[in-house]
């Protein structure tokens, strides 16, 4: 008996200890809860980073405003009330809706509040910590993305916090009569909102919020120019900016015609009186969203002049050339950046005309910088006669040309509106700016992203929001490209900490703010290095001896003449 006893006191306790062990393991991995003041209880999940398995935590979807559904519709967003019980934010929430995710739904979906999507994500390693905020905002052309696009795998290997805001797109956000019901400009108003939640509760999440960084790129780079540039923006509500690809200077950031836009959607939803602004209003509020976005899929949106909320009251030029407020920036561009704009170029000349051949180099050129804007046509000379041989021009040698085609689209849509946007901060000597290029052609490219490439006669190179694949975990990574990966996570988080890019591998090398106009600025490759003149960069297509690489042809000689 005694024995039997013995054996049982063994088991109970083996019992014991393993139901410990169980429970300090459960405790460790168990969904994080917190509480954010004013508004509820919030459970989260438990992750690891990519390279060193480190744990952090995920808040996905926690909403910041109200649904701009309904009398909300197209009006600044409203703070989000309290919650009763726990709110789960294991998950991420609804996207803003876009045609290629809601024209998905069945008919129970739709039926759905789809415009209940004004929530941000929140990640971080430490939730007792004081750490940098890295607020990250999304590109997407204005019409498109998402936090579940920007996993954050790569960035919490460093002690950051993560916020991801998502912000209404497309018509549902942009489309704006100037009016009291359509104020406009209300996806900046989004993120100004956020921002504010970022100031009243990221230190739950052991997030700093005297420093807190924003960076933006494509679209998000335009987004974080107007919030910058507002007047509405206050001063504590961000330390730093980073800029990818992108500048609010753009000829593409600002909406010259909102109410012509407005009016043409109006009549494609047959609405009556769309010459009225509040019967074009009352139609546009009550359309069904999936209707709303299939007669807006050929539209372009961007943010406005003049809004009714003072969001954007001038040119961002003159904005900027009167801007009171000092903000470290790191901005640039990738090697490549126009290419995209180049691929949707050459789909409309298709369509339009079935095939290339028919378009001199020169009427294809013109095309091309026309949807620059300037009316001068300033852009068309000096471009044409720096880009290519007098010989070529009435041709319709469009092989022999795409070098300088990708170099006009990367000049005009990306690189001069962000040296522009670099130039004009440094001038004004109050706060350091870098500059960087980023040149690295690794495994992977966002050129056709969703629908492949291999229709296009030429290369996307380093593409537009390449350099993202590496800040954000969204692909499957070779050892070469991992390396690339982490010396952007080192450049990223170094600015966002301490205001000074630098890179854990090279710590000899000293990367220096803009001194001049023309530089220094910096090249993101395989190894970091810096250079002294950022015009070089505007003719680097076809000055590449190698750029032959980007035409897609079997009949093409190894090597170009050294000017086309």
């Amino acid at each position: 008996m005694k024995q039997l006893l013995g054996i049982l006191a063994i088991v109970v306790t083996l019992v014991v200890v393993v139901a410990l062990v169980t429970s300090k393991s459960i405790t460790a991995d168990s969904p994080p809860r917190v509480t954010i003041p004013g508004q509820g209880a919030v459970l989260g999940s438990v992750a690891e980073t990519l390279w060193t398995k480190q744990k952090f935590y995920s808040f996905r979807g926690i909403p910041y405003a109200e649904s701009p559904s309904g009398e909300l519709r197209f009006k600044p967003p409203v703070s989000r009330s309290p919650w009763q019980g726990t709110y789960d934010a294991r998950n991420f929430g609804k996207r803003c809706p876009v045609i290629t995710s809601v024209g998905k739904l069945n008919a129970s979906q739709l039926q759905e509040d789809l415009e209940d999507c004004l929530n941000l994500s929140v990640y971080s390693k430490n939730l007792a910590a004081k750490q940098p905020v890295m607020f990250y905002i999304y590109g997407g052309g204005f019409t498109n993305g998402s936090a579940s696009d920007h996993p954050p795998h790569h960035l919490l290997e460093k002690d950051i916090v993560l916020v991801v805001a998502q912000y209404r797109v497309g018509a549902l956000g942009w489309l704006t009569t100037l009016t009291d019901e359509m104020p406009g400009n209300a996806p900046v108003l989004d993120l100004l909102l956020a921002l504010s939640w970022v100031q009243k509760h990221i230190h739950v999440f052991g997030g700093d919020a005297t420093r807190v960084t924003i960076v933006g790129q494509s679209a998000g780079a335009a987004m974080s120019g107007a919030l910058l540039l507002s007047p509405q923006t206050p001063d504590h509500y961000f330390k730093r900016s980073i800029v990818q690809s992108g500048a609010i200077t753009a000829p593409w950031a600002i909406n010259r015609a909102p109410y012509a836009q407005v009016q043409r959607i109006c009549e494609a939803l047959h609405c009556a009186k769309c010459e009225d602004k509040r019967q074009a209003y009352d139609c546009l509020r009550r359309v069904d969203v999936l209707q709303l976005l299939r007669v807006t899929t050929e539209e372009s949106f961007s943010p406005v002049i003049g809004d009714v909320q003072g969001v954007l009251p001038a040119e961002p030029q003159t904005l900027l050339r009167n801007l009171k407020r000092t903000v470290p920036l790191m901005t640039g561009f990738t090697k490549h950046d126009g290419t995209f704009v180049l691929a949707t170029l050459y789909d409309m000349l298709l369509a339009k005309y079935g095939s290339i051949a028919k378009l001199t180099v020169r009427q294809l050129a013109n095309t091309l910088i026309d949807l620059g804007k300037d009316s001068t046509s300033l852009s068309n000379n000096l471009l044409l006669r720096m880009l290519f041989k007098p010989e070529i021009l009435n041709t319709n040698n469009h092989t022999a040309a795409w070098p300088a085609y990708i170099d006009i689209a990367n000049i005009i849509y990306m690189k001069s509106p962000v040296i522009a946007y670099a130039n004009e901060l440094q001038r004004r000597g109050a706060a350091p700016v870098y500059l960087y290029t980023f040149d690295y052609a690794g495994e992977h490219t966002r050129f056709g992203y969703e629908l492949g490439n291999s229709q296009y006669p030429f290369e996307g190179g380093v593409h537009h929001s390449n350099d993202n694949i590496y800040v954000f975990a969204t692909h499957k990574l070779n050892a070469y490209d991992t390396r690339i990966a982490k010396k952007m996570v080192d450049l990223w988080y170094s600015f966002i900490a301490d205001g000074e890019p630098k890179v854990s591998e090279q710590p000899e090398l000293s990367i220096k703010a803009m001194e001049t106009e023309s530089g220094p600025y910096f090249h993101i490759n395989q190894l970091v290095s810096v250079d002294s003149d950022i015009l070089n960069e505007l003719t680097v297509t076809v000055d590449d001896p190698e750029r032959y690489k980007l035409i897609r042809t079997s009949a093409m000689p190894p090597a170009l003449p050294p000017s086309l």
